[in-house]
């Protein structure tokens, strides 16, 4: 197969951090490029939109990720700052060795092409920076878990939606999308994309990584010829790896194609590459070209296993289809509106760090060590490099462009255990992002404290189950420096993003906790098998967090959080034992698309409504012992008086007769003066 030649723009703009004194945009091109962008301040008159050209520096930073894809992060810097409360525009202006053009000579500014990043008749894609003013309304999107074969439409793309209606009318604009985790699913990929990845992932590259000198038994069978087959990963990934995830047939590997999965998500133009030089198969032209691993050995077995195939690839290949659609509405959206973006388990493996045991085996693991690396570094590169680009030292920029410019021309590795070294111990991934209200964008993988308590020999043994800690007491410590760094004081609002909620949907967890040792007795890995990952399941780790929110002291705290699959809006009111109280307000927006209920939804959400019906009180409560473990507190079980803390939880209607949601949706919050308004936006938005 001859050589692709790419378009000149892969991906972007997305617009990244954003205050009065700079903006960042994100931008990925299959060439490198001299890169600046001039700002416009846009006054809308009765006879059409003015456009003054403010003055403005640009500094882009160029990363050469491989052959073909080089990320670029744009820093532009007003000689005086950004005017709060005014809609400004961007173009961006690419000079190679022999052209030089700008978004509209791609076709971007096009506002009746399907590929336009423009609204109506703005010339130019768009944001503002809110005013710092107590009395105005602020707006926010969030969501989680956007899978590209998961049930359900794309909601991610309503958004798109929402900031169209509002783009000249800023006090309902959204000032920011909040990403709270698993941008992709790097364990869960399509059949019918598997393919597309790993040959444009060689072609962004321009080579393969040599994993046989980082695992040698993958030279041997049957890992050699299942690698890079369609549905071959899954034992690699397992007993090479040393990976958890039941779904990991055709789990990502290598750094391109983490890369080129990103890619697919936010921008149709690798999609366009596939239609254009035929990269799409059906299941019986995959299996023709010898693209799909059969395990079974007997021809009936072998016949089986290919109707069952055939099936699971024809379903994921019909969600694919809605999710290539969105890409055009999501790459516009990203384009108009700041973005921060927080990892969770799928956007490196399911199960990343779940327990002290499983990051144990995978960090003595080359292969899984290698793995994990790969997908630090593409979030690093697609989503946590803009997040606050200041986190990022000199020393890590230096090494990662070392590294891949020694991956390109198969150097001597050099670099690499440093490299491998530097990503699994980086810190930090947190941050906190300058909107208003401030957020404070948690790290619930990789500070995780699992706190394993020392057992000694008896007779009988005994069954643990240990949640770890998702936050550590240097991260607090971290956030607090970051805070105070960014100006923020006490009394005043604050916004909390944990990919995983605090305050979590009590009738569930309830369950989950009680059966967790009983099921563990019997052989299940309970951690794996629910996840036990909410902050409840470890009671010290969510009092020290609530200790550390409480001496930040925010007049006004709201949670905002993704992962489980469904959502739900609660509010929690705090007594310390020494009598200081703290009210939060959680909501829960998951997922954008990865519906896991199918068929139950309605289910769910019926017996949430009778469980809320058949409550004698419509709040829960609950308190800390001096052991940090947490009780419901009913006639069975009295509120202790050495308590650390209790609180009581009020659930609140999310679609009119549920206290949950299990559809795919967008999650909306409006923060006034007054008011605290939700929405979860499922199909179209409303007034």
């Amino acid at each position: 197969m001859e050589s692709i030649l790419f378009p000149e723009l892969l991906a972007g703009p997305i617009i990244r951090r954003v205050d009065s004194s700079k903006a960042y945009i994100w931008i990925a091109t299959s060439r490198k490029f001299k890169i600046r962008a001039d700002c416009y301040a846009i006054t809308t008159r009765y006879e059409g939109n003015e456009y003054d050209k403010i003055h403005t520096t640009s500094k882009t930073q160029t990363i050469s990720l491989g052959e073909n894809l080089h990320i670029h992060l744009i820093k532009i810097a007003p000689r005086r700052p950004f005017k709060t409360n005014q809609l400004i525009g961007y173009n961006i202006r690419f000079k190679g060795k022999s052209e030089s053009f700008d978004l509209d000579d791609l076709g971007l500014l096009n506002p009746v092409s399907p590929n336009s990043i423009v609204y109506g008749s703005l010339k130019y894609p768009t944001f503002y920076i809110p005013e710092k003013d107590t009395n105005r309304t602020d707006n926010f999107l969030f969501g989680s878990c956007r899978k590209p074969h998961g049930d359900g439409d794309d909601t991610l793309s309503l958004g798109d939606q929402l900031v169209e209606e509002h783009c000249r009318n800023l006090p309902e604009r959204p000032q920011a999308l909040f990403l709270m985790g698993d941008q992709i699913y790097a364990d869960d990929v399509p059949d019918s994309l598997f393919r597309k990845i790993l040959v444009l992932s060689r072609e962004l590259i321009g080579r393969r990584e040599k994993l046989t000198s980082i695992e040698s038994r993958l030279s041997e069978e049957p890992y050699q010829s299942s690698l890079d087959k369609i549905n071959g990963r899954k034992p690699i990934i397992q007993k090479l790896a040393q990976f958890t995830s039941e779904k990991s047939f055709n789990h990502l590997i290598g750094f391109g194609e983490y890369a080129a999965m990103y890619l697919f998500a936010w921008s149709p133009v690798l999609w366009e590459v596939c239609d254009q030089r035929e990269l799409n198969e059906t299941f019986d032209e995959a299996v023709e070209k010898g693209h799909i691993y059969i395990r079974s050995k007997s021809e009936k077995l072998r016949l089986h296993e290919k109707i069952q195939l055939k099936k699971r690839y024809t379903d994921q290949e019909k969600q694919v289809v809605n999710y290539r659609k969105s890409t055009y509405k999501i790459r516009r959206l990203m384009a108009n509106i700041p973005t921060y973006m927080i990892f969770d388990d799928h956007d490196v493996t399911d199960d990343w760090n779940i327990n002290a045991e499983w990051k144990e085996k995978v960090s003595t693991s080359p292969l899984g060590k290698h793995i994990v690396a790969n997908g630090l570094a593409a979030f690093w590169a697609f989503q946590g490099w803009g997040n606050e680009p200041t986190l990022f030292k000199r020393e890590f920029i230096y090494l990662m462009a070392k590294y891949f410019r020694e991956l390109q021309n198969r150097g001597k590795n050099i670099y690499y255990k440093v490299w491998v070294k530097t990503l699994w111990e980086h810190r930090p991934w947190y941050f906190v992002a300058p909107t208003t209200p401030t957020a404070v964008f948690l790290d619930t993988r990789t500070m995780r404290d699992y706190n394993q308590p020392k057992t000694k020999k008896q007779e009988q043994p005994v069954v643990q189950i240990n949640p770890p800690q998702l936050v550590n007491e240097l991260e607090l410590k971290g956030l607090s420096y970051l805070l105070k760094r960014a100006g923020w004081k006490r009394k005043r609002p604050l916004l909390i993003i944990s990919p995983t909620p605090i305050v979590g949907f009590e009738i569930i967890e309830e369950i989950v906790t009680k059966f967790s040792v009983p099921l563990k007795m019997l052989g299940l890995e309970v951690e794996t098998a629910f996840d036990m990952e909410a902050w409840r399941y470890n009671g010290k780790g969510l009092t020290k967090l609530l200790n550390q929110v409480a001496k930040w002291n925010p007049n006004e705290c709201i949670i905002l959080s993704g992962d489980v699959h469904y959502s739900f809006l609660v509010y929690s009111n705090i007594t310390f034992s020494s009598g200081i109280q703290m009210k939060l307000k959680q909501i829960t927006s998951s997922p954008l698309k990865n519906m896991s209920f199918h068929k139950l939804g309605q289910l769910v959400k019926s017996a949430a409504a009778l469980n809320q019906v058949l409550q004698d009180d419509e709040t829960i409560n609950r308190f800390a012992d001096k052991s940090y473990h947490i009780h419901s507190v009913d006639k069975n079980n009295p509120l202790k008086k050495d308590f650390l803390w209790k609180d009581e939880l009020t659930y609140h209607f999310v679609d009119g007769y549920s206290i949950i949601e299990t559809e795919n949706n967008l999650g909306y919050l409006s923060i006034s003066p007054n008011k605290i308004e939700t929405k979860l936006i499922k199909e179209s938005v409303e007034e």
